[in-house]
C-alpha cells in the first residue's frame, strides 16, 4: 500500500537537505498524537532494533526545488515550489491507515522548522505486478540506501551498484538479501498478509533467496547511477539513484512496491514506484 500526502507551504520553503531526520520525527509526533501506543511500539517496543516495514520518500515539489544561498551558510539549500507531496508505503494496513487519519487530524506538519499544511491523503494504486519489473526510486530525489558492516569491526560502509569495497557483498547481493529477509519480517508480525500474497501467487511457501535477480539499469545514456550524501543524527548517509530491474516471486515485487528498496527505509530511503529502461 502507498499513500500520496499533498502539502501546501504556510510560509516560504527553505530546507537544508538534511531534513530526512527531521521529516521521520515530524510523522512519529503526528502518529503519536493519535495513536501513542503504536508509535511508542515502533520506537521502543517489540520493533525497536528490527524492519520497521515502513518507507517514506523525500519531499518533490511544483515548481521543482531549485538551489538558494542562505546568508552566512556556506551549504546552499532547496526552495520548494507552491504544491508539495510526498508517499508513504506500509505492507501493514493498521500501521498505513492509523499515520494516514493522524496527519488528516492534525492539519499540518512541522519538517525542520517550516510549516506545511496538508492539503489531502490519497491510495494510489499499485502498478500491475510481473515475477520481472523495473523499479525506479520516486519523485525528484528517493534514493537508494545499502550499508554493510564488516564482521570484524562493525563500522558502516555504504555500498553503490559498482562499487564493492574490502570484500563486502555486492550491491545486488545486498538488496536481494534485504529483500528476502523483509519477506520473512512481514511473516513475523503479519502472517495473515504473508500467506495471503502466497497463495494469491500460487505458493506455499517463499523460494530460497537465490530466486532473486538485481540488475541495474542506467540512471541516463550519459550516467550509471547518481549518488547522493546525506547527514543523519551527525553521520553521513551516502545512497544512490537508478532504475533497477528485479526477477523474483510476484509476493517480493509487491513487498518493493509496500515496503521500499534496500535499507533504512524508515529513514526516507527506498521508495519505488514503476520505472522503466533508458534507451
Amino acid at each position: 500500500m502507498q499513500i500520496e500526502i499533498k502539502l501546501v507551504p504556510a510560509e516560504k520553503s527553505i530546507l537544508g537537505f538534511d531534513y530526512l531526520y527531521q521529516m521521520h520525527s515530524a510523522l512519529m509526533t503526528t502518529l503519536t498524537s493519535r495513536n501513542p501506543d503504536l508509535a511508542k511500539d515502533l520506537h521502543e517496543g517489540s520493533h525497536e532494533n528490527r524492519m520497521k516495514m515502513f518507507v517514506f520518500s523525500p519531499l518533490n515539489s511544483t515548481p521543482t526545488p531549485k538551489l538558494v544561498q542562505v546568508e552566512g551558510e556556506e551549504r546552499k539549500r532547496m526552495l520548494l515550489g507552491e504544491k508539495i507531496w510526498f508517499r508513504i508505503a506500509s505492507p501493514w494496513p493498521e500501521f498505513l491507515n492509523s499515520l494516514g487519519e493522524s496527519l488528516l487530524v492534525a492539519g499540518q506538519m512541522n519538517i525542520a522548522g517550516k510549516n506545511f499544511k496538508i492539503s489531502g491523503v490519497n491510495m494510489i494504486a499499485p502498478p500491475e505486478l510481473k515475477e520481472q519489473m523495473v523499479w525506479r526510486p520516486f519523485g525528484q530525489s528517493a534514493s537508494i540506501c545499502t550499508p554493510w558492516s564488516p564482521p570484524d569491526n562493525g563500522k558502516k560502509l555504504f555500498i553503490y551498484p559498482d562499487k564493492p569495497i574490502d570484500n563486502s557483498p555486492t550491491c545486488s547481493e545486498l538488496l536481494a538479501n534485504n529483500l528476502y529477509h523483509k519477506f520473512k519480517r512481514l511473516q513475523e508480525i503479519r502472517p495473515d498478509i504473508a500467506d495471503a500474497w502466497l497463495k494469491n501467487s500460487g505458493m506455499n511457501e517463499l523460494p530460497s533467496e537465490n530466486a532473486i535477480n538485481v540488475e541495474f539499469l542506467p540512471s541516463s545514456p550519459t550516467q550509471s547511477y547518481k549518488t547522493i550524501m546525506n547527514y543523519g543524527k551527525n553521520a553521513a548517509i551516502r545512497s544512490w539513484r537508478c532504475p533497477v530491474k528485479i526477477t523474483a516471486p510476484l509476493p517480493l515485487q509487491r513487498l518493493v512496491w509496500a515496503a521500499g528498496l534496500g535499507s533504512m527505509n524508515a529513514q526516507g530511503y527506498g521508495l519505488m514506484q514503476e520505472g522503466k529502461q533508458c534507451n
